[in-house]
This record gives C-alpha cells, sequence and structure tokens, in this order.
C-alpha cells in the first residue's frame, strides 16, 4: 500500500503524523510526505520521503497575516482558518497532483488544516482519512470554514462545492488523544490510538540537588520562537526558580542557552527529547500546545498550563477538568503571566496528589488505546 501523506507547515500539525507514517513503514507499506518547501527540512529530520510543494507567495502571506491582525482576537482563529485554507490549497494543489499523478497513492493521510491535498484526493478519486492535531471540537470549527473557503476553488477544477463540510464530516479520523479528554458528548467516532512504547534514557547529571523533584518548562516549538512569548517564558522561569524544583527549561532551536544567566537549579537547553523529560518530572509548565499536552497526558504528569493563543486555552481548560493540572489565565488566556499565581499553582500541584493520580488515570487509558500500527487495516479499508 502507498501513503501519501501531506501536511501544512507547522511542527504541531505534522508531529501528530509522524507516528502513524512510521506505523506504515514497519508494515511494509510505502510512505511519501508532501507539505510546503519551507518546511522540507522539518521532514527530511525525520528520515521520511519527502515531496515538495510550493508555498504561499509572500505577497499573498503578507496579506493574509494583516487581514489576520486586523481580525482581532476574537475573530484571529475565524480568519486564519478561512484565509489559510484557501491559500495554501491554492499553492500546494499542482504539485500534490503531480505527485498523486506520478506516485499513484493508495490512500492519502492529511493532518486536518492541510487543505491542497483535499481538494487533489477529491479531483482523483483517492480515498481520504484524516488526522486530528488537537480536540474533535475543532473539527467542528475548522471544516465549515475551511470548506466554505474552498468553494471558489473547487468549482473552478470542476468539483462540486461542499459548502457546510458534509462531505468533509464524513472522512475517517485518527487522533491520539483519549475519549476523557474531549469535551462530555463527544461523538465516538474518532479511531484513536496510542503511540507504541519506546525506551527512555536518564537525564545527564545537570543538577547538584538531586533529590529535588523536576519542573519540566517549555512553551513549545512554536509559541517559544514567538516575540510575544519570549517576555512570558523569561518570567515563568524566574517564577518557578525561586522554588526547590530543579527546573528544566526548553526556549526553541532560536534561542541561545548562554543568554540565560540562571541559578544552579536552573538548566536550559533549545530542545530536549519530551519523552525522556517526562519520565523522570514531577510537574509541566507548558503553553498547551495539544502536542507538549498529549505527551504530559500519556507520561501521566501533571501541568500548569498557561495558555497563549490557537487551541491553547481549550486544551488547558481539559486539563483542568479532568483534574490532572491547573491552569492559569483571564477567559482562557494569559496577557501577562502573574509570577505568583504560577509559582502558587506549582507548589499545589507538587504537593496535592489528586493531580498526579487524575493524570495517571489519563495515562492509563492511553495505554490502553491500541497502537498505531493498526491504523494500516483502517487505510487498508478505505
Amino acid at each position: 500500500m502507498r501513503v501519501l501523506m501531506a501536511t501544512t507547515a507547522g511542527s504541531g500539525h505534522f508531529g501528530p503524523m509522524v507516528p502513524f507514517a512510521a506505523a506504515c513503514l514497519r508494515g511494509g507499506h510505502e510512505v511519501l510526505v508532501a507539505a510546503p518547501e519551507s518546511f522540507g527540512d522539518a521532514v527530511a529530520r525525520t528520515g521520511l520521503p519527502y515531496w515538495p510543494c510550493a508555498d504561499i507567495e509572500p505577497v499573498a502571506l503578507a496579506d493574509a497575516r494583516a487581514r489576520i491582525v486586523a481580525a482581532g482576537p476574537e475573530k484571529m482563529n475565524e480568519t486564519t482558518v478561512k484565509v489559510g485554507a484557501e491559500l495554501a490549497a491554492r499553492a500546494i494543489l499542482p504539485r500534490m497532483l503531480e505527485a498523486i499523478d506520478t506516485w499513484r497513492p493508495d490512500v492519502i493521510l492529511r493532518e486536518i488544516g492541510e487543505t491542497g491535498s483535499r481538494v487533489a484526493g477529491d479531483l482523483r478519486g483517492v480515498p481520504q482519512v484524516q488526522v486530528l492535531v488537537g480536540l474533535d471540537k475543532f473539527v467542528d470549527f475548522t471544516v465549515p470554514l475551511a470548506s466554505g473557503a474552498l468553494v471558489g476553488l473547487r468549482e473552478e477544477v470542476g468539483l462540486a462545492p461542499d459548502r457546510d463540510g458534509t462531505e468533509w464530516f464524513g472522512m475517517p479520523s485518527v487522533s491520539l488523544f483519549p475519549l476523557s479528554f474531549e469535551e462530555p458528548g463527544r461523538r465516538p467516532r474518532i479511531h484513536r490510538y496510542r503511540e507504541p512504547d519506546a525506551a527512555v534514557t536518564a537525564l545527564p547529571d545537570w543538577w547538584p540537588q538531586r533529590e529535588d523533584p523536576l519542573c519540566y518548562l517549555t512553551f513549545g516549538t512554536v509559541s517559544g520562537s514567538l516575540p510575544f512569548a519570549a517576555s512570558a517564558l523569561q518570567e515563568a522561569v524566574e517564577a518557578v526558580a525561586s522554588l526547590p524544583v530543579r527546573l528544566l527549561v526548553t526556549i526553541g532551536d532560536d534561542g541561545d542557552p548562554a543568554d540565560w544567566a540562571m541559578p544552579a537549579n536552573v538548566r536550559v537547553e533549545r530542545w530536549v527529547p519530551q519523552r525522556d523529560v517526562l519520565a523522570h518530572a514531577s510537574v509541566m509548565v507548558c503553553h498547551g500546545g495539544a502536542g507538549t499536552v498529549l505527551g504530559g497526558l500519556s507520561a501521566g504528569v501533571p501541568m500548569v498550563v498557561v495558555p497563549q493563543f490557537a487551541d491553547h486555552p481549550d486544551n488547558a481548560e481539559r486539563v483542568a477538568a479532568v483534574g490532572a493540572g491547573v491552569r492559569l489565565g483571564v477567559d482562557g488566556r494569559t496577557t501577562r503571566l502573574d509570577p505568583d499565581a504560577l509559582r502558587e499553582a506549582v507548589s499545589r500541584v507538587l504537593v496535592e496528589p489528586g493531580y498526579r493520580s487524575a493524570a495517571g488515570a489519563v495515562a492509563d487509558e492511553i495505554a490502553g488505546l491500541p497502537p498505531t500500527d493498526a491504523v494500516v487495516d483502517l487505510l487498508a479499508d478505505q
């Protein structure tokens, strides 16, 4: 079986696809990843075969960003989906069609934010399965907006419009999140899996006080690199560093650990293997990105979540709802970090056993899901 995987240029969107790609390869199937040229290095680091597609033209991208900013905070997510869905689909479509015509995939496995393969697959009659990159509720939010934005392009290439996403909603979906983390009453229509067990390694001996609990602080690969998040990250580090913990901080590839003058109980790194860190962590302070939250839940590590944008507030709310941690911020978003509130939250999560117990219950649920290797059967049935 040949599986054409399609992703946007975002680590948070591509990351959930990688375990499914690995599962296909273990099953003896072929995989090809179609992604924008700007994301080629990220795909190459996984070792997966890569098919480059065009990026959105710079002028169009600048105009799109201006429209998103002008929409204001309340409409930012909605405008991002509408604008991004059409522009990305138009940019990617020619090379996506070429990939289908030359490589002849049996099925397309696409992350929900990638729209070019949605149109290309329909044009060529290739069945599709979508990977959710977060909560199921975002399917309800994203699909109608993206479908409406694609009406013009679909009509141009001779496809019937899917104005409200009716056909899209019927597409099989896969997720790495357990059902208990979804909002109550969600439809059990998602095929849920877990990543296979993997060995973890010990952390380097970075701290003199090895008996103190380990706190992992990260704002993720995207949030941590944004200018407005830099000050919040600095304030968070200073707040937590005053506690009797070993603090491990990741700042992203754009940062330089040498620029951070920290006390002996703090270690700053650009990046660390999340699975290895969480195997030893007592608490995680994070931004609420889907991949980071899933890592914490899978490891049974309680969290203090400082949401920034996009799906972060909703993920933070679900962490609090299942009892696996504390959500900070006003109306789900953090406009300015309160160091005292953060210190208090971390201290509370460390000393109150209910948080770790709740996180452990979610981890047990995840461990009971079928491994990603089982996705091969779903793909073969399309």
